[in-house]
């Protein structure tokens, strides 16, 4: 009986829940490494608007829009799910993705993570306004509306996984003849796909737990070239903040660079300047850990 179930699922090309959820989890990815990488090279976008104010942000979320668009565009499915073979197709038609389906789904693929790690960020930091915590409410509750949703598709009862697939019309299948690609698209797509294992290092590496495993034993990176808005090298006394030269108060450290420093002094200069005061390298909100001190 389980081997006939496989076959007709096979005939219909329909995917597991199992192998969608591989192809979220690796979409889920992009994002978050390339922010790492572009962190550790310093690389976002700066610039002024006004005589009294710039603009900061970062450019991961552009690179992983354009990364999706391109797959969604020659392959009708998103990075994580080209990865595991599946393709995004009208539910009842079965054809492939309109201009209008590929744009809305690159959106969604960057936006929805995106904002949802900015809002999650300023929450922990205790900055969130009222309507950004109105906003993560919404988040939760699209994803207990995600959760009923793929339960309807597990038992077959729902055509599509999710709110946001059934809302565009779409579906998850295996494709019944394979894309039509030259041969340079072809390799591109193909070393990007490689490239996913080292999207999954770049996560583990920098996951917690082995953040706790092996942060003892690195050594504090040697400050860089001095730099317009840097601390000039001085013996601060042990104990005191390199920024307000005083004893440290809510001792927060760096985990980029291992300096220390107090929560407000480092907070307040993060918002206008998001480099370690003392070395120089690009830091964010993230990397930013409090000590707490046992009695």
């Amino acid at each position: 009986m389980a081997e006939g179930a496989n076959v007709r699922q096979n005939l219909q090309n329909i995917p597991s829940i199992f192998e969608i959820s591989a192809a979220e989890t690796l979409d889920n990815l992009i994002y978050p490494a390339l922010s790492k990488i572009f962190d550790y090279l310093g690389l976002r976008l700066d610039f002024k608007l006004t005589d009294t104010k710039r603009f900061r942000e970062e450019i991961s979320p552009i690179v992983t829009w354009l990364l999706q668009y391109m797959y969604l565009r020659k392959r009708g499915s998103s990075f994580g799910e080209s990865f595991y073979g599946l393709q995004r197709t009208h539910t009842t038609t079965g054809e492939l993705l309109t201009r209008q389906q590929e744009l809305i789904s690159a959106s969604v693929l960057t936006l929805l993570p995106y904002i949802e790690r900015k809002l999650l960020t300023r929450a922990q930091n205790h900055e969130a306004y009222a309507w950004e915590e109105y906003l993560l409410k919404l988040f939760n509750a699209y994803k207990a509306s995600k959760a009923i949703h793929t339960f309807m598709y597990l038992i077959k009862y729902a055509g599509s996984h999710s709110p946001i697939f059934r809302a565009l019309r779409l579906t998850l299948r295996y494709p019944a003849t394979p894309p039509k690609e030259d041969k340079a698209t072809y390799i591109v797509l193909k070393l990007l796909e490689v490239l996913a294992f080292f999207l999954q290092f770049i996560q583990w590496w920098y996951s917690n737990d082995q953040r706790r495993k092996v942060g003892g034993s690195l050594v504090n990176p040697e400050p860089m070239e001095e730099q317009p808005n840097m601390l000039k090298k001085s013996n601060t006394p042990k104990g005191d903040c390199p920024i307000c030269l005083m004893k440290i108060d809510n001792a927060t450290a760096c985990s980029v660079s291992g300096y220390v420093y107090c929560w407000k002094c480092i907070i307040t200069r993060l918002k206008n300047h998001p480099t370690c005061p003392v070395t120089g390298y690009a830091i964010t909100m993230e990397d930013l850990v409090r000590i707490y001190e046992t009695n």
